[in-house]
């Protein structure tokens, strides 16, 4: 049979072969309801590969039309543009897989996003309800799966519930610690009709939690007892978007910042205050000042990002902790003082109450910026082969403006971007320092040039 024929056939009888149901008019289903849940929620775009088991809610975006569905070649590609989403937005990114296989993939992004404190929204798809109780083709105990990777996991099961299951998912990705959350879907709940009336639920106000003067007031009085403070600042500044308040305290008391790998930019290196971020070996340029300390104030910190018993091995100095979560237990992590709260107005209260009281230090710190930067500039023109990582270090920074975001991937070259990439503004050098996950740069720069278009990314 020629070509001819087959379009001939194929147009003519199209009318004869289309399945009754397809010319009803669509009912609004599950599917329906959780993208306007998601359109809801603020979310633009997604990350995913289609699946036989999400068809549905792929309908569904495609009706509703607002949000952009971006097709990856791998589950893990999605979650990382996913998380990359979310750490430079500081709103959840979201995902989409399909059951089994491809919900599996999505495993380590999502460990990644909730070890490093990032808001995401991961979706699987799932086989029917009537299925999940026994042995069956590609079916996986996805809750059980996701539970220990996230915050939060739950499998949708009745219409009604979709509301409030992703106006929780959502929630509890941004609550005091960010992180992941997970949302099964299952294919027959899908496609399940919706009963009238039921719609999104609306979005809570913001609440800033200020601490009381009372615990503002210790504060103050810990680091007028002391006699070499220092600032430890992790990627909470970034998230609370509290840099300027940093820097304030910083000048105020003339202290010495050091920050975590996933902290970098929170303080620019233009600032003598910066001493850049804290050594990855024992005895790297920024730990001296460690050892002299006897006060850290804590900002934004979390243990997973740096193993404290690098700057604290005895456990001698005192720790004051300023973050919006009561950090692990950790015998090198004690603390005098946990300050839970707004990263921000904590921060605004504390040198409002330090500037009253007059504290201020006469420390001196240029001898560790100058430091760092001698040997910074001392690879300019070193041309010997192999090429040493930090002539690497050097022309990346050297190509790239100081706004446009450098993604650094997990190996040795990581130690010396951190060590000496000079950083000027949070989010543009992004390093995943608590999970240490391999291979996520190329996917995250996809999605950092789509949420910042214009701008130049390196990885």
């Amino acid at each position: 049979m020629n070509q001819e024929n087959i379009v001939e056939i194929t147009t003519e009888n199209a009318s004869e072969h289309t399945p009754e149901t397809t010319r009803h008019e669509h009912v609004r289903n599950v599917a329906d309801l959780f993208v306007e849940c998601l359109v809801n929620e603020g979310v633009h775009v997604i990350y995913g590969i289609p699946g036989e088991e999400n068809i549905p809610l792929m309908e569904a975006l495609e009706r509703d039309g607002r949000i952009r569905f971006v097709l990856t070649r791998h589950e893990q590609g999605a979650g990382f543009m996913a998380s990359t989403q979310g750490h430079l937005t500081g709103k959840p990114g979201v995902c989409l897989a399909t059951l089994g296989p491809g919900a599996l993939n999505l495993t380590l992004p999502v460990a990644q996003a909730n070890a490093s404190t990032i808001p995401m929204v991961a979706i699987c798809a799932q086989g029917n309800v009537s299925r999940l109780y026994k042995e069956s083709h590609q079916i996986v105990d996805l809750v059980s799966v996701f539970r220990p990777l996230t915050q939060w996991t739950s499998m949708i099961a009745t219409p009604s519930s979709v509301p409030e299951i992703i106006r929780k998912a959502f929630s509890v990705a941004q609550r005091k610690r960010p992180g992941a959350t997970c949302l099964i879907l299952p294919e027959d709940v899908a496609e399940m009709p919706v009963p009238a009336g039921i719609r999104p639920l609306p979005l809570p106000d913001t609440m800033h939690i200020r601490p009381t003067d009372g615990t503002i007031a210790r504060a103050a009085d810990i680091i007028s007892q002391a006699q070499h403070p220092i600032i430890l600042a992790g990627n909470g500044v970034a998230h609370a978007h509290a840099e300027n308040r940093l820097l304030a305290l910083a000048e105020q008391l003339n202290v010495p910042v050091a920050t975590t790998f996933e902290g970098k930019g929170v303080i620019s290196d233009h600032i003598p205050n910066a001493l850049g971020v804290v050594g990855f070996m024992k005895h790297d340029y920024e730990n001296f000042a460690f050892d002299e300390a006897d006060l850290i104030i804590s900002v934004g910190f979390s243990i997973q990002q740096f193993d404290p018993k690098k700057i604290n091995p005895n456990d001698d100095k005192t720790i004051i902790h300023i973050n919006t979560f009561i950090e692990d237990t950790d015998a090198h992590y004690s603390t005098a003082l946990n300050i839970m709260g707004d990263i921000d107005q904590t921060l605004e209260a504390l040198i409002t109450r330090l500037q009253v009281k007059g504290i201020r230090f006469d420390e001196s710190h240029p001898l560790i910026h100058e430091l760092l930067n001698s040997e910074f500039r001392s690879y300019a023109s070193d041309d010997s082969f192999p090429m040493k990582p930090q002539r690497i270090v050097y022309d990346t920074r050297r190509a790239m403006a100081d706004d446009d975001i450098t993604l650094v991937d997990t190996g040795a070259l990581k130690m010396w971007m951190a060590r000496l990439y000079p950083t000027y503004y949070s989010n543009t050098c992004v390093i995943d320092n608590s999970l240490s996950t391999m291979a996520w740069t190329l996917p995250g720069a996809v999605a950092a040039s789509l949420e910042n278009p214009g701008h130049q990314y390196w990885r």
